[in-house]
């Protein structure tokens, strides 16, 4: 995944310069552009395209729903677009000004320019071409609003896990740092004579290896994070990985499902939803999308698209015969199919906090045992010692 700038012939006719675009691949990011490639001078990486992100504005999504709720009341009691927005959006706190939202047409050119959701922005756009664009700004902001919800309801679960991940990890970085400082000092600087024991010497090796070697540790880490997509797929099928990996291929299926139903409510064909779903994905999930809009192109059944180990069986299984469904036969497949995908959602996040949990508690287990037995151990016996001298 990498940012991208695209040079272009402006409404004026000067050529003027997009603002970062993230995608997977030059021809990905001309997608998203969205403007006809005759326009278009130049597209190039802008390699400080991460950092600009960083610094980027955005209503948080719970905002967004509260102003696209606001917008489509407005436009139901028969205000223009433009007004609506106006007196909905404080776009004052992304740094707009009132000229540049003047410049906007169409509802999608609005939400663009706002930085708003960008599934917002593909039903109001789809809406606003149907003429129904409140009811599909009411549709996107639940669809927003439900995403939030998922994702506490997911979050719970996966909570106690990480937290005793992050404390078993801070314990096994911050104990050994301070006890066998601590132990270097009472050895070599005040020359006691302790008898370390083999508790003892594991701290004093992650003591060396935390302050002599951090910066190959850190190399390590970046370089198992550039690599992560290549690392993981060697690693995925291996045991103590398998479910983390089921657990992806759930989270894959459900986002699909759910937003190609809203997809497919508002309007948008097979080849529509999975070209969109391409554009907006990355990494493995890009390339499953890409693959499948190749199929739907040879005119394969919806449930073949997901014949592949990549996506969980349940989907392919509940698709079969999808397209003999009227429309609320195809609404409720998919009703259901996104409750089962919850399901196996959350009882693989519950399995994964489980093993997260049982590594965390026992490097808490063992740092409190080196700390006892390497560290404090030895000072005890030596005090001992001295008394009987």
């Amino acid at each position: 995944m990498a940012y991208w700038l695209i040079s272009y012939i402006g409404e004026s006719g000067s050529i003027e310069t997009s603002s970062s675009i993230k995608a997977e691949s030059r021809e990905q990011a001309i997608q998203l552009f969205g403007r006809p490639p005759a326009f278009i001078q130049q597209v190039k990486v802008d390699h400080l395209g991460v950092v600009k992100a960083a610094f980027e504005k955005k209503f948080p999504p719970i905002e967004q729903v509260l102003m696209l709720s606001a917008i489509a009341s407005k436009l139901a009691s028969g205000k223009t677009i433009s007004k609506a927005i106006k007196e909905s959006v404080d776009f004052g706190r992304l740094g707009l000004t009132f000229n540049e939202i003047d410049r906007c047409e169409t509802p999608k050119e609005y939400f663009t320019k706002l930085r708003f959701d960008e599934t917002a922005i593909l039903i109001a756009d789809a809406g606003d071409k149907a003429g129904r664009l409140s009811d599909s700004l009411y549709r996107a902001a639940k669809a927003i609003q439900e995403r939030i919800n998922a994702k506490k309801e997911f979050g719970k679960a996966m909570q106690q896990g990480l937290l005793y991940t992050l404390l078993g990890s801070l314990f096994m970085i911050g104990i050994p740092l301070w006890a066998g400082s601590t132990i270097h000092d009472f050895i070599d600087v005040q020359r006691i004579p302790l008898k370390l024991n083999s508790l003892s010497n594991l701290i004093m090796f992650l003591h060396m290896l935390y302050t002599q070697y951090f910066i190959f540790l850190i190399a390590g880490a970046a370089g198992i994070y550039l690599f992560r997509e290549k690392i993981w797929d060697n690693i995925r099928t291996l045991p103590g990985f398998s479910f983390i990996n089921e657990r992806m291929k759930v989270s894959r299926g459900l986002d699909f499902v759910t937003s190609y139903q809203l997809l497919l409510s508002s309007g948008f064909n097979n080849l529509q939803s999975f070209r969109f779903l391409a554009t907006r994905s990355k990494g493995l999930t890009h390339r499953l999308y890409v693959e499948a809009s190749d199929r739907l192109n040879e005119g394969r059944q919806l449930s073949d698209v997901f014949d592949s180990p990549e996506w969980p069986p349940i989907v392919h299984q509940n698709l079969q015969g999808f397209e003999e469904q009227g429309p609320s036969g195809r609404d409720l497949v998919l009703t259901n199919l996104n409750e089962a995908l919850r399901a196996y959602y959350l009882e693989y996040s519950a399995r994964v906090s489980r093993a997260a949990s049982i590594i965390g508690f026992a490097m808490m287990i063992l740092t409190i045992m080196m700390f006892a037995v390497g560290f404090y151990m030895p000072i005890v016996n030596l005090n001992s010692a001295l008394k009987q001298m």
